[in-house]
């Protein structure tokens, strides 16, 4: 169930025009197939996305247009990053081996390469519930695609 990059791309350009509401339904409904796709159990896409109450992750989950209102800026931005994130990870990887890069620990010891979580997987330090943990691993993978 891989989302479509020309989707993303048509999605985030002219962004500033549309709706925060349109905009917050649409980087949900976004996650959520990413969560499924990434393999995340609940209290793993409850920490990408800061750590909101079980009940109101059901809620963002179901679209309930209350809580989709109610996302706040950290929010929006952990949704951002993490659809840029899965849009990289299509542009460098294969489907297959893009859960090897997002799961696996370096076998680099720490001092031979610069990475933001050091010798342990992205995957788990974006689990670490930080926004600069997300920020770090999206800046990671744009330098590796030749991005500024």
């Amino acid at each position: 169930m891989e989302l479509a990059l020309d989707d993303l791309a048509e999605s985030a350009a002219g962004l500033a025009e549309v709706p925060r509401d349109v905009q917050a339904a649409a980087g949900l409904k976004a996650f959520f197939r990413i969560v499924k796709e990434w393999g995340l159990n609940v209290n793993e896409a409850r920490r990408l996305l800061g750590n909101p109450s079980r009940s109101r992750f059901y809620d963002l989950r179901a679209g309930k247009p209350a809580a989709v209102r109610s996302l706040s800026d950290d929010e929006l931005d952990r949704l951002a990053y993490l659809a840029g994130i899965y849009a990289m990870l299509n542009l460098l990887y294969t489907p297959e081996s893009q859960a090897a890069w997002l799961r696996n620990p370096s076998r680099l010891p720490a001092e031979a390469m610069y990475r933001p979580w050091g010798t342990g997987s992205p995957l788990d330090y974006m689990l670490t519930g930080k926004l600069k943990a997300l920020a770090d691993v999206y800046e990671m993978l744009d330098a590796e695609r030749g991005g500024a």
